[in-house]
């Protein structure tokens, strides 16, 4: 029998709220100690990655390529569930970056600069090869990768990436900054961690939740670099990182159709989106909202978000259903009744009619 679900796993706030009632609750009303300032307070967080020896192709999301015989996938859903066990230690954080930063002091990366930095497979040692205003392409110490990919890459996250998706998924944090991505660490900069992680394909990259309390990162596999369409990595995983600070609470349906929408809005079509979509099509009495990892759910998704787009609003209406924190149905009922800039319910208010 076929099992489905609404959406991923996740720790809903009511719980959350609970908890936090049930401690405030048993707590002292007042303490003798002196309170410390929350500029005093150092701040230490674990990152939270899962073990990518245990990576099922089947459970991931394919990356959108042209013509291939091989697949390149994005582990960030393995990530996510993992974190999701663990409790999604600093979510408070992650979804309130400026809580950790005080104005607009960037101290950003610069090409030459060393760093150590955590992977789902320990910690390592990497340089900083390139960097833009908001990105910086770190590539693993001891491993090389071309000046023409690494100026590819920054060119087109300037042009068109970074742009794009802050258009879709952008936040004013109220910083200075407008309309930005998050930005815990305070340096204005993504960063962009290029490193071995399997090989060529299989693995292409990754946004692992787990460290977004405390930085900024993508992964992507230095031996998938190389390849044509590999700058839809920075686009996919780009849009999970966004999408987890404005509500990592979100369905899934909805996270990983708006993942395609983001690459598709950089670069366009490609053989796998339109096998997603014709998937779906060929099959629509599937439900948008019933996940059960069929390629037919992506494209289902992917095509829902694009409708949505088209008729409520554009980029600043899959910015506001991204920013609202309801999930699922009820989200898109909030945007259907309060659009940008289109008549209130014009696609319908309740979601059976949407």
């Amino acid at each position: 029998m076929e099992v489905t679900q609404m959406s991923e796993r996740c720790s809903t706030r009511a719980c959350s709220l609970l908890l936090i009632f049930l401690v405030s609750i048993m707590s002292p009303l007042a303490s003798a100690d002196p309170v410390e300032s929350s500029e005093n307070q150092s701040f230490e967080f674990t990152p939270v990655f899962a073990d990518l020896d245990n990576f099922v192709p089947s459970d991931s999301h394919p990356y959108m390529l042209p013509d291939s015989d091989e697949a390149l996938y994005s582990a960030t859903r393995m990530m996510k569930n993992t974190w999701i066990d663990e409790g999604m230690p600093g979510v408070d954080i992650a979804t309130s970056p400026q809580s950790m930063t005080s104005g607009r002091a960037c101290t950003p990366y610069n090409e030459g600069d060393t760093a150590t930095v955590p992977t789902s497979g320990g910690s390592i040692d990497v340089t900083v090869e390139k960097t833009t205003s908001t990105a910086a392409f770190m590539v693993q110490s001891g491993r090389t990768l071309s000046s023409t990919v690494l100026n590819n890459w920054a060119s087109t996250w300037d042009s068109t990436v970074y742009p794009t998706l802050m258009t879709y998924f952008g936040k004013d944090y109220f910083d200075g900054r407008g309309i930005a991505a998050p930005d815990v660490d305070n340096n204005c900069q993504i960063e962009v961690i290029i490193y071995a992680i399997d090989g060529a394909y299989n693995i292409g990259g990754y946004f692992s939740p787990g460290m977004s309390a405390s930085r900024e990162a993508i992964f992507i596999d230095i031996d998938d670099a190389p390849l044509t369409w590999s700058k839809v990595i920075l686009a996919h995983e780009l849009q999970h990182l966004m999408h987890n600070a404005l509500d990592p609470y979100e369905n899934l349906w909805i996270d990983e159709g708006a993942a395609d929408m983001a690459a598709f809005l950089c670069f366009g079509g490609s053989s796998t989106l339109y096998g997603h979509v014709n998937a779906w099509t060929t099959a629509s009495h599937y439900s948008v909202r019933w996940w059960n990892q069929r390629t037919a759910d992506y494209g289902g998704g992917f095509i829902f978000l694009l409708y949505l787009a088209d008729h409520l609003g554009g980029g600043p209406a899959i910015r506001k259903l991204a920013q609202d924190s309801s999930t699922g149905a009820a989200g898109i009922e909030d945007l259907a009744r309060n659009p940008i800039g289109a008549t209130p319910g014009v696609i319908g208010r309740d979601f059976i009619d949407i």
